[in-house]
């Protein structure tokens, strides 16, 4: 299972490589709806949960017995640290090492330690494990978001797309 699981982790910067390759800077910058994130911010949040998200919490569970996983406030983080100020590609390069690093990491783990637990803030106990299927579950949700504001800003007077974004 975790081999689906690495694949999903390995294909994504090239997905979002190729995805946002046909989005123009302005689109890039731009939140299809105040409460939606820009590609650019999705970028940016894909760069730093990686490292202070999930590898941090991967890694605080094979280090450490049960450590506490702190909320990863992303609302806080996007306004924090300027997700909207980040260069989009910039953000993509240095997610796509950190990512390549990381699954040299992932890979070399032990089934003892993907055993290891910690204690999530809202969800209780968890394993190494499931917080790296969760890591590319969250891959995929940001994916589909990518897709979501490229479609918008395609075609961004559709009907169905006008109820989606409730624009007017």
């Amino acid at each position: 299972m975790l081999k689906d699981v690495f694949a999903i982790l390995a294909s994504t910067p090239e997905k979002l490589r190729r995805e946002i390759s046909t989005i123009s800077a302005r689109d890039m910058k731009t939140r299809p709806a105040p409460d939606k994130w820009s590609v650019q911010e999705i970028l940016a949040h894909l760069d730093d949960v990686e490292e202070h998200g999930m590898r941090a919490r991967v890694a605080a569970m094979i280090e450490r017995d049960e450590p506490a996983l702190p909320l990863f406030d992303q609302e806080k983080r996007v306004l924090e640290l300027e997700y909207n100020r980040k260069a989009p590609g910039k953000s993509l390069a240095s997610f796509a090492r950190q990512r390549q690093a990381n699954l040299k990491w992932l890979r070399r783990l032990k089934p003892a330690q993907l055993k290891r637990k910690g204690i999530h803030q809202t969800v209780g106990e968890i394993t190494a494990e499931e917080l790296i299927h969760e890591w590319a579950f969250h891959d995929l949700g940001h994916l589909k978001q990518v897709l979501e504001v490229k479609r918008y800003a395609l075609w961004p007077r559709i009907g169905n797309l006008r109820a989606f974004y409730k624009l007017s």
